[in-house]
């Protein structure tokens, strides 16, 4: 094995996991599948179908078809129709697998029964159990105890250390770590100058996209022409509150089965405003620049692009990119909910005159010289 297995398979177990994430309101209305989340999360009840579970602590030792573990300590004490797919800091597999298992952590502990492939990543790799077919592992320190049972062969990286049986080694195949060549200091300049460039020029244009479909910065322009700092400061609190509070949000909503689609919506939503809160700041920076320094008039086709680049060269200051990130943030998101928060406009109270009435004619009077009627 010529490649790297670990890159390989790392790739595999996210691929996996986001679509399994993305699938999440799908899947928990199917019959026969399962979807738990929590701090302490435990299956103890038969899955006929999909079981996908995830939290701080996760252990399974019900029955299901396929299962998908995520969490900081993952325990599989089970059994599986098919595959398992396990992801953790600790992973421990001590269940009964029909075919193939998957699994990737710091430390991971195989002492149960698998039919097929075992596939491992960590740190640390302990093999106890019984495994029908090959198995491939990427770690560090592997450590194949007397009792394992290996069916087909294994299959290791070069710089792992191995302690195993003489049996084992029969059957072992070791494979070239695959390395990457260490860029120079004039290859990383590049680079980095490269991810500069491009961050700078998306951000202009995501500004110059939001200048012609929507009236965003002539909306932000009457807003805080002139605005008191205080206008600022609200701004940047209201953010806050909203970059801590939505992630809150988000957790309890996913918790339930009614708020699922809703959450993945206010995430979207999220990061969207999170990705644009760069280009608002911008949009001061160059109205700053633009206005109060050069005394130009006002043009957003000349401040945004100037602003975003002041923005980009403040962000490259070690120290001061800091202060900018922190601030840009909150405020991007404080200026927009408070524009998606805009009541409807009140109305009009000022107090309506009433119409003038018709004037009637008046008769003239008989003049005075007037003859009279004879008698």
């Amino acid at each position: 094995m010529k490649t790297s297995y670990k890159r390989k398979f790392i790739c595999l177990m996210l691929s996996i996991f986001l679509l399994a994430a993305l699938s999440v309101s799908a899947l928990a209305a199917e019959p026969g599948s399962a979807f738990l989340t929590g701090s302490d999360v435990r299956a103890n009840a038969n899955v006929e179908g999909i079981l996908f579970a995830a939290g701080y602590h996760v252990e399974q030792t019900s029955t299901s078809e396929y299962a998908f573990l995520a969490g900081e300590t993952v325990r599989f004490d089970g059994a599986a129709v098919n595959d398992i797919f396990a992801a953790g800091y600790d992973v421990t597999i001590n269940g009964e697998v029909a075919r193939d298992v998957y699994a990737a952590g710091n430390s991971v502990r195989i002492g149960g029964t698998v039919g097929r492939k075992l596939f491992v990543s960590g740190s640390t790799v302990q093999i106890s159990g019984q495994i029908g077919g090959d198995v491939y592992i990427n770690a560090e320190r592997i450590e194949i105890t007397p009792s394992a049972v290996i069916g087909g062969t294994l299959r290791y990286n070069s710089s792992a250390v191995l302690s195993a049986e003489s049996q084992v080694w029969e059957r072992e195949e070791v494979y070239e770590d695959e390395t990457e060549p260490q860029p120079t200091p004039a290859q990383k300049l590049g680079s980095k100058a490269l991810d500069r460039a491009l961050s700078f020029a998306g951000a202009v244009a995501l500004a110059f996209v939001l200048l012609w479909l929507t009236p965003l910065w002539g909306t932000l322009d009457k807003k805080y022409s002139g605005a008191p700092f205080a206008k600022y400061a609200k701004a940047f609190g209201i953010g806050f509150a909203v970059l801590v509070g939505v992630p809150v949000a988000f957790i309890i909503l996913l918790i339930t089965r009614i708020g699922l689609r809703l959450a993945f919506v206010l995430l979207m939503l999220y990061i969207a405003a999170l990705l644009a809160s760069p280009v608002v700041l911008g949009f001061f920076l160059g109205k700053l620049f633009w206005r109060d320094l050069c005394k130009r008039r006002a043009c957003f086709a000349a401040e945004l692009p100037i602003g975003i680049a002041i923005w980009a060269i403040l962000t490259s200051i070690p120290v001061v990119s800091f202060a900018v990130n922190f601030v840009s943030a909150p405020l991007g998101l404080g200026v927009v909910t408070l524009l998606l928060g805009r009541g409807r406009k009140k109305p009009c109270t000022q107090p309506v005159e009433p119409l003038p009435l018709p004037e009637t004619p008046v008769q003239d009077a008989p003049a005075e010289n007037a003859e009279q009627p004879e008698a």
